[in-house]
């Protein structure tokens, strides 16, 4: 059997996830010379933690053969299994497994522990490791990489980054969405106003998100949450949502509020926030009020 051939297409597979902002793990299930199963890493997707390459591919293969048992298949996958998908592989009679890049943190084919030597299983697979290891390693090394640049930080702004933050402001609600620059910059929009408190999110140190926090009394108002589009896949919104909570606990606040536009309604009430009174114009765009309690 040409396990090259077949581990290019697990490779394939592991750069759909790549994609998907998932870590880059593929997997493919071989019987008698034919793919009948595909699948990549899925588990930020689907939050299901089973959702790995090889679970996905043996899913699919079940489907191809109307049947959970894989004898007489083979299974290619771009990283050393772990303990679940090895265990699931000895469950399914898996013939064979052949597998490229080690894996030092989970791998359960001799680089954790080696589950070939575990006594009482009543069948073990054939293991073949190494094949095409560089190209899976070298997968996982940029998909981690690339995390580790895009790693986002949230900080406070101050004269020097002013300008940079007001920038991703102004692109988002002036040129976005239309939205007057007067009534975009208003009295609020100082860094020397101790009642307010202006932060931007940076990856890279590139300023991609801005946020600005007006203290009230009891309550910490967010507003002018704002991420630059090309960043709002890497949840931003969500890191400065968090930030805004942190701040509130750490200075006594005991609510949250702020005044969401309609079409964000569904991403504020993921991060905890209930909706209150009636709709409302705000710079010619529908708003409605919006808390979360401080616990």
């Amino acid at each position: 059997m040409n396990h090259e051939m077949y581990m290019r297409e697990a490779i394939k597979q592991a750069k759909l996830a790549y994609e998907m902002d998932e870590v880059p793990v593929g997997a493919i299930v071989v019987k008698d010379g034919k793919i009948i199963g595909k699948g990549f890493n899925l588990r930020e997707s689907t939050k299901r933690t089973s959702a790995h390459a090889e679970i996905e591919a043996m899913n699919d293969a079940g489907k191809s053969l109307n049947s959970w048992n894989l004898s007489g298949c083979t299974v290619y996958v771009t990283v050393e299994p772990c303990q679940m998908c090895a265990g699931a592989m000895i469950q399914a009679h898996v013939d064979t497994v052949v597998y490229g890049a080690n894996e030092p943190n989970s791998g359960s084919y001799g680089s954790v522990l080696n589950m070939s030597e575990i006594e009482g299983f009543n069948h073990y697979p054939k293991v073949i490791p190494n094949i095409l290891e560089s190209e899976g390693r070298l997968l996982m090394k940029e998909f981690f990489k690339e995390k580790r640049n895009n790693e986002v930080k949230i900080k406070r702004v101050d004269e020097k980054s002013y300008n940079l933050y007001l920038d991703v402001r102004k692109k988002v609600f002036v040129e976005e969405q239309n939205v007057d620059i007067g009534l975009e910059i208003d009295e609020y929009d100082s860094t020397n106003n101790e009642n307010v408190m202006h932060v931007m999110a940076v990856v890279n140190n590139q300023v991609v998100g801005a946020a600005r926090y007006v203290k009230k009394g009891d309550t910490l108002k967010v507003g002018r949450v704002a991420v630059l589009k090309e960043y709002r896949k890497f949840k931003i919104g969500t890191k400065l949502l968090q930030d805004a909570e942190k701040q509130a606990k750490n200075n006594g606040f005991k609510r949250l509020e702020l005044g969401a536009q309609i079409q964000a309604i569904p991403f504020y009430e993921k991060n905890g926030y209930k909706e209150y009174g009636e709709v409302f114009d705000d710079v010619g765009i529908d708003h409605i009020m919006m808390e979360k309690e401080i616990k």
